[in-house]
């Protein structure tokens, strides 16, 4: 029954023509969704996708027939998106206004991009965001920064009597931009200087600044990225070669663009060929979800050597999300599942942990992938080699 409610989720989900819609209002209807409906509020937590859903349900006239409590879920989960959203919209507007006043350029990133674009994307405000996240020129990266700590805002996770090696008050961890700044009441503010690991910051400033998009918003002219450059962010950002990364809400950035704006199909094979084996077809295959979930066509060159197998993996999860009590073995049993589907190899080996603590956590990804296959054998009836 998981693999039944798995395809009407990605039928629900889909931004897909209205003749695709037929029959969705009595499936939701239906007592196999009443009957798991814990498990979708679960399964739609784990994606972080309540708004997402509530929507869809909206916009295919199916809410009024969902669970109650299903719908209970969702909502709350709304309202909390919602409110974070409007927070970083303040904030997002207050940083914005500063860098004007100092002269300073700069185009939004993800979340308050998609949020800032929200007359031309679909869904672009539909996907939880806690961060200011800007690009600015390299040169006037520390200048803002202080300003900003002059406005307020402290250096996150910052003790000035022990800084790693590498590290200073402004450069943190992150090689895509400074030390993150917050400030209490408001959102994490992130100066980056690039988008991405490897490409130098005089390019990435070159390189969106010169496509970008400007649109009105909080009473203020900004600047976007193109639909291209939000869409190989959506992929970047996304880290296809970690679990996290096939989660149902990274695939929402890539949607709201695929479904509404142009975007330079070349431009993003051209990026995805250099790219190792390791993660050039994990690329592709998060990529081809991407454009299903929207419902536009499949362009070529981006359709990878095996499909990947969305509705099977997610049947998966509602299953283990329902009966797997256990948070860490139901993390393996998640994340061990993902990795195989896109073709993944094992997690790396943790730096300083000894080899026995090595071989029993290797022992237990071992055992997760056991539990896979015979979970997939089974819902297959012996067929665990076709995709779905």
């Amino acid at each position: 029954m998981s693999r039944a409610l798995a395809r009407l989720l990605v039928d629900t989900l889909r931004l897909s023509p209205p003749a695709e819609r037929a029959g969705l209002v009595d499936r939701w209807a239906g007592p196999d969704v009443a009957a798991n409906a814990d498990a979708i509020a679960a399964w739609s937590a784990f994606e972080q996708v309540e708004q997402w859903l509530l929507r869809r349900l909206l916009d295919h006239g199916a809410l009024a027939g969902a669970p109650a409590k299903l719908v209970t879920a969702l909502q709350s989960a709304t309202r909390r998106d919602v409110k974070a959203g409007m927070a970083v919209d303040a904030d997002t507007a207050d940083v914005l206004r500063l860098l004007a006043a100092h002269g300073v350029p700069c185009v939004l990133l993800k979340g308050p991009a998609r949020r800032a674009s929200v007359a031309s994307l679909v869904l672009a405000d539909a996907r939880l965001t806690r961060d200011v996240d800007v690009l600015v020129p390299a040169g006037e990266a520390e200048r803002v920064w202080r300003q900003l700590r002059a406005r307020g805002y402290s250096p996150y996770k910052y003790d000035p009597g022990a800084v790693p090696p590498g590290e200073t008050e402004v450069q943190g961890p992150s090689p895509y931009h400074l030390r993150t700044l917050v400030r209490e009441g408001g959102s994490a503010v992130e100066l980056h200087v690039t988008t991405e690991r490897g490409l130098p910051p005089e390019q990435a400033w070159a390189r969106l600044w010169s496509s970008a998009r400007v649109v009105s918003w909080q009473g203020l002219d900004v600047h976007v990225p193109s639909g291209t450059e939000l869409l190989w962010q959506a992929l970047t950002h996304a880290d296809v070669t970690r679990p996290p990364g096939w989660t149902l809400r990274y695939w929402l950035d890539a949607v709201s663009v695929l479904a509404a704006q142009p975007v330079d199909w070349a431009t993003v094979i051209a990026r995805v060929q250099p790219l190792p084996p390791g993660e050039r077809t994990p690329a592709l295959r998060w990529l081809s979800v991407g454009i299903r979930l929207a419902g536009t066509a499949q362009p070529a060159g981006v359709a990878p050597p095996v499909p990947f197998a969305l509705e099977r993996l997610l049947a998966w999860r509602l299953d283990v999300l329902a009966t797997a009590r256990r948070p860490r073995w139901r993390q393996k049993l998640l994340d061990e599942a993902t990795r195989m589907e896109a073709g993944l190899d094992f997690a790396p080996p943790v730096t300083g942990r000894s080899w026995p603590i090595q071989v029993r956590r290797r022992c237990v990804e071992l055992a997760a992938r056991g539990a896979y296959r015979a979970w997939r054998f089974g819902q297959l009836g012996g067929g665990g080699r076709s995709q779905s």
